[in-house]
């Protein structure tokens, strides 16, 4: 918890109080408080077990402070007895500033010091072998920070030898990932900007009704009482369970996959997780607070209901604004659990190279796999080759990796019955045109496919990972005449690139990047006006900070007659629309337009076809008899004979 005095807590319990808040600019010289140009301040983040936290700040101030770039160190304070005490948040950078036009309020949005290590990873010089601790101490100053932890759990694990070299993409913060599910920590930054792996912490402290203004519970998580290391996608696992409290609580599981640390060592590393693991428990809660301001990720604190029922939670969520008032959210969500895997909200793109040789005697056979897998929007991608060799044979087998595309039918190879994409939303009364073009591919297309929107916007919301890095690109083509946009936006944030009445680019291509998200998603929408003839192709929003060739995405095969996806399998001609075949988890079944309506007119449903027509050639047979024409004599029609 922030460093606060009995007399600060006594302050902030109090129905009225007084409260203030400020922010110093040391690179400026400055202080600015509620007192001058300082509005509103909001602080808030998110985290858990084996996860990194980076709080995020976003105030509000008059005056035009240059603040984009700077480093803000926040308190908020309340008077006592003995006047102000402020508490201290630490230190955020500022890497976005907005003003809304017509107001003098300027918005600043910015992280804590977690964002020093989301920058690539460099493999530091390290005398291998070192203690975990080391190891951590090392990553941390390589990337800025100072690591405040004495101690591990694991005090006596050794690391023999560079792990994350050949990791593309890798951050040191990714690392930091690993090594909290290692130690079964949160790994935070303090308000004294120092990096901590930090253990979930009893407060002693509790809350009553008179702190809360409004209080949800739901049933309790755990105890953990299983912890399973993973390889996956291959599912190589080890596990570790209490089943005695498996019979008395229900199995409540802790995965940790593909953990560089002690992959190569896992059984060693079973125990001691484990240990640290086992018998957590905690109801998942949502409260409002009357603004108490000195909680943190990881605090365990009581909360009683009535003069008798408690209920023991964690801190995992919260938010605190302080705006001339005082709001405050302390929350934790159910992780979400199965009886086979344990999954985690801030799952990381990344990707991972392994070359392996595997000698199995007793099945007298040589496997050699080398492969290249990441995870991208939840999806696994992976490319290998493989060779096995035995007495008898040798096979082999060649996969290359999914799309990097996270936009879904990007190009609208796909589309129903009105000729509308699917997977986008469209609004406005015009119209939208889709269609094959050569012109774009002599420009440099790839797709060869454009979708041409007048007076009419498309949109389609993409999941990503906040703090993950992201690109977006498009070719463009414009008449002079309109005017156009494309748009990427969620409720923190919007990026646009406007095209006015006199510009006409031809397959251009613009780009929005690099963004880093703090939400989980970002709707991408683009619209034309009526007489803009408003063309795009090659839509592409990939991971990562640049751009890339277009591309579909994960788990799609899209052209203008066959469309595979995520759905299933879609055969469709773009000449005659109303006709098509459907193959998917749900049914397999034809579709056509008859008398000017569309009709199934085949499906199979289960052991049961279906059909509206049926036209037999030879004979219809179903044991022991048949059924076969008689074309010839006085009178034609049916024979029902032995089969």
């Amino acid at each position: 918890m922030p460093s606060v005095s009995p007399a600060f807590k006594t302050a902030m319990k109090q129905s009225v109080k007084e409260l203030a808040a400020k922010a110093t600019i040391p690179e400026l010289g400055i202080t600015i408080t509620g007192a001058d140009d300082l509005n509103s301040v909001r602080i808030m983040g998110e985290g858990g077990i084996g996860q990194t936290t980076m709080r995020a700040l976003e105030m509000r101030y008059i005056n035009g402070h240059d603040l984009l770039g700077k480093t803000v160190e926040v308190q908020i304070g309340v008077m006592t007895a003995s006047g102000y005490e402020y508490a201290d948040y630490g230190s955020f950078l500022i890497t976005e500033i907005s003003e809304k036009k017509g107001s003098d309020t300027i918005t600043a949005k910015g992280y804590d010091l977690m964002i020093k290590a989301m920058v690539p990873y460099t493999a530091p010089a390290i005398e291998y072998p070192t203690s975990l601790l080391e190891y951590t101490q090392i990553l941390a100053a390589a990337c800025g920070l100072e690591l405040a932890n004495t101690a591990f759990v694991h005090d006596d694990w050794l690391i023999n030898e560079e792990l994350y070299e050949n990791i593309d993409g890798i951050t040191y913060r990714d690392i930091f990932v690993e090594i909290a599910k290692v130690t079964a920590s949160i790994c935070v930054i303090g308000s004294d900007d120092r990096l901590y792996f930090k253990y979930i912490t009893n407060t002693s402290e509790t809350l009553t009704y008179s702190n809360l203004k409004s209080l949800d519970l739901m049933p309790e998580y755990g105890e953990i009482n299983s912890v399973v290391l993973s390889r996956t996608p291959q599912n190589d696992d080890i596990y570790m369970r209490d089943d005695i409290s498996i019979d008395q609580y229900g199995l409540t599981e802790f995965k940790i996959e593909n953990n560089q640390i002690i992959d190569k060592d896992r059984d060693n590393a079973m125990t001691a997780i484990f240990d640290s693991l086992r018998g957590i428990r905690y109801f998942p809660f949502d409260a409002a607070t009357e603004g108490l301001g000195w909680y943190e990720i990881g605090d365990r604190v009581t909360v009683q209901i009535g003069s008798g029922l408690t209920y023991s939670c964690v801190v995992f969520e919260f938010a605190l604004t302080v705006d001339g008032g005082i709001k405050e959210r302390l929350a934790c969500s159910e992780p979400t659990k199965t009886q086979t895997q344990y999954q985690y909200a801030t799952t990381i793109g990344r990707r991972i190279k392994s070359a392996e040789l595997q000698v199995d005697k007793q099945a007298n056979e040589i496997r050699a796999l080398v492969s290249d897998m990441y995870s991208e929007g939840g999806l696994i991608n992976e490319s290998f080759t493989f060779i096995r060799q035995d007495i008898a044979n040798i096979t082999s087998a060649v996969q290359t990796a999914g799309g990097a595309n996270l936009l879904l039918n990007s190009v609208m190879f796909a589309v129903d019955n009105d000729r509308l994409p699917m997977q986008w939303e469209t609004s406005g009364a015009g119209s939208i045109d889709i269609r094959a073009s050569n012109e774009t591919l002599n420009a440099g297309g790839v797709s060869g496919n454009i979708f041409t929107l007048a007076d009419l916007a498309v949109k389609q919301r993409v999941p990503v990972l906040p703090g993950s890095e992201y690109f977006f690109s498009c070719r463009v083509r414009k008449n002079a005449a309109g005017t156009a946009y494309i748009q990427l936006s969620n409720t923190d944030e919007t990026h646009r690139i406007d095209f006015q009445n006199g510009e006409s680019p031809f397959w251009a291509t613009y780009s929005i990047g690099t963004l880093t998200p703090s939400l989980s998603y970002y709707d991408i929408e683009f619209y034309g006006s009526s007489d803009s003839t408003f063309s795009v192709t090659d839509a592409m929003f990939v991971h990562g900070s640049f751009a890339a060739q277009w591309q579909q995405a994960n788990g799609e095969l899209m052209n203008t007659q066959v469309n595979i996806s995520q759905n299933g399998v879609l055969v469709r001609s773009s000449t005659y629309i109303g006709d098509y075949t459907v193959m998917s988890p749900l049914e397999f079944a034809g579709y056509a337009m008859v008398n000017g309506a569309l009709t199934k007119v085949f499906s199979l449903n289960k052991d049961t076809t279906e059909t509206v027509r049926l036209h037999v050639t030879h004979e219809l047979r179903m044991e022991p008899l048949k059924i076969v024409p008689i074309t010839t004599g006085q009178t034609p029609g049916w024979a029902i004979v032995p089969a």
